[in-house]
This record gives structure tokens, C-alpha cells and sequence, in this order.
């Protein structure tokens, strides 16, 4: 019995407040100087930045090869002050939404961008963290990638205690909330890291016309320790991908960065 109630305190103490309303938090700044120039491929980075702590190596990160310059850079596991100096940095537009609240610290997703932002929102996801009662989000926003309208999000879905089922779930959210939009990028930490999962999501967007873009990015998380897991990924729909992978430096995370070339 008493094994059970020690059981019963440690979990009431894993709750994490959840930000429920769709509204916000929301936090949004623009540091962009003069007018972005399109080059010949559009450059998409996606950054799970473990609790959102190494700001300055992902800063550093960023400003190397192949991160350096890039259009959008879709981001986890973030709080707002470390996103706008982020954005202040390396000049860049950014809309974050916080879902929830771990080690009293806001923690949720953001999309930067060195092109005009326009409309965004957040989706909060289906299915609470068996756990710590913590609900995951997806943060949306309408971006002139180039010159051209592309719906982005970016996202991070729940860990493999949450189930296979649920997590899909959460994936089909998204695909719900994205419809018919046209040219559509999903990035993010989609934590496939149980047998077989990566397989049902890859399958899961190209039933909804969507190519898996960042393919040549594999090994990027470390849920065992090492960076032997594919956790990252980004899909495009109507959109070319050309190239990808990881970055291989420090940067600050038990996940690599990763890196998608696209046509404009």
C-alpha cells in the first residue's frame, strides 16, 4: 500500500499546467533588416532545442553551414525569451505559442522567418500525456515563402508513452487543420522512436499528398542515448524538395538540427 501511495504522490507531482485556450499565449516579433532577396532554393530548418536551454550554441549552430541563412526555421521546445533572441540574432520575424509549463519554464513551438508573416494560430492536439497530463501543440502561420504563399507549421508531438493510436491522432489534427491550403511545410519532433512508428507517419502524410522532404536527414534524435532514432522530419506538399540532412555540431540539444532544400 504504501508503495502505491509513494506511486500516487510522484505522479501528482509530474502535473504540468497546459495553456488550453487557442488564443495564446501567443508572442511575436519582427527584427528583420530590409527586404529578404529570394535565392535559387529555399533553405527550411527544423530545431528541437531540448527545453530550450543552449540559446547561444543555437545561435551559433544556426550561423553555420548548412543552417546559415536559412528562410524558416521551425523550433520545439521553446520559451519566448529565448526565441526572440534568437530571432533578434540572426534578423528574423517569429510568431511562438507556449502549450504548457515544465521545470516553471513556458515550453512550446515557434516558426522564424526571414520572410512577412501573416495570419497564424495554434492547434492544440488531441490526447493528453498519460504521465504529466501535458497536451502537445502545433503552431501554424501563413508565410510569402519567396514570394509564394506556403501554410507552415510547426509541431511536436507526444513522446511513444502516449501510444501509437493517440499520436497519429495528433497527426491527423494537423492534416485536418492544413485541408486543401495548397503549398503546405510540417516540420518538427514527431518522436518516432518506437518499431514501426516512423513507417505509419511517413505513410500517414503521403496519404494526404505529402512527400517526406528531409529524408536525407536520419539518426537525429538521441531517445536511447545516442543519435541513432529519426525523430525530425519535414514534409512539403506542392513543394520540391531537393536536398537535406543533419547538422552534425554542437548544437546544444539531444537532437540535431535538421536541413531542407527546396525549389522556390
Amino acid at each position: 500500500m504504501r508503495s502505491v501511495l509513494v506511486l500516487l504522490a510522484a505522479t501528482a507531482c509530474s502535473i504540468e499546467p497546459n495553456y488550453l485556450d487557442p488564443e495564446g499565449p501567443r508572442f511575436a516579433g519582427d527584427h528583420a533588416v530590409g527586404e529578404p532577396v529570394a535565392g535559387e532554393t529555399i533553405r527550411v530548418v527544423s530545431y528541437n532545442l531540448a527545453f530550450g536551454r543552449e540559446i547561444e550554441k543555437a545561435i551559433a549552430a544556426l550561423g553555420r553551414e548548412p543552417l546559415a541563412g536559412a528562410d524558416v526555421i521551425l523550433m520545439q521546445e521553446m520559451e519566448s525569451v529565448g526565441v526572440d533572441e534568437i530571432a533578434a540574432a540572426l534578423q528574423l520575424r517569429y510568431v511562438y505559442y507556449p502549450a504548457s509549463i515544465k521545470n516553471g519554464r513556458d515550453w512550446g513551438n515557434a516558426i522564424l522567418s526571414r520572410w512577412p508573416l501573416g495570419a497564424d494560430h495554434k492547434l492544440l492536439l488531441p490526447h493528453a500525456d498519460p504521465y504529466s497530463d501535458s497536451r502537445r501543440i502545433a503552431v501554424a502561420a501563413e508565410v510569402e515563402l519567396a514570394g509564394r504563399p506556403v501554410l507552415i507549421y510547426s509541431t511536436h508531438t507526444a513522446t511513444p508513452t502516449l501510444g501509437l493510436g493517440a499520436r497519429l491522432d495528433q497527426l491527423d489534427a494537423i492534416l485536418e487543420d492544413a485541408g486543401d491550403a495548397g503549398a503546405t511545410l510540417i516540420g518538427g519532433d514527431l518522436n518516432t522512436a518506437d518499431p514501426g512508428s516512423a513507417g505509419q507517419v511517413k505513410e500517414t502524410f503521403a496519404d494526404h499528398g505529402f512527400a517526406w522532404a528531409s529524408d536525407g536527414a536520419t539518426d537525429t534524435g538521441s531517445a536511447w542515448g545516442v543519435y541513432d532514432t529519426t525523430l525530425d522530419y519535414v514534409f512539403a506538399r506542392e513543394l520540391t524538395g531537393l536536398a537535406s540532412g543533419a547538422f552534425d555540431g554542437d548544437a546544444g540539444s539531444d537532437h540535431k538540427p535538421i536541413w531542407v532544400e527546396l525549389a522556390p
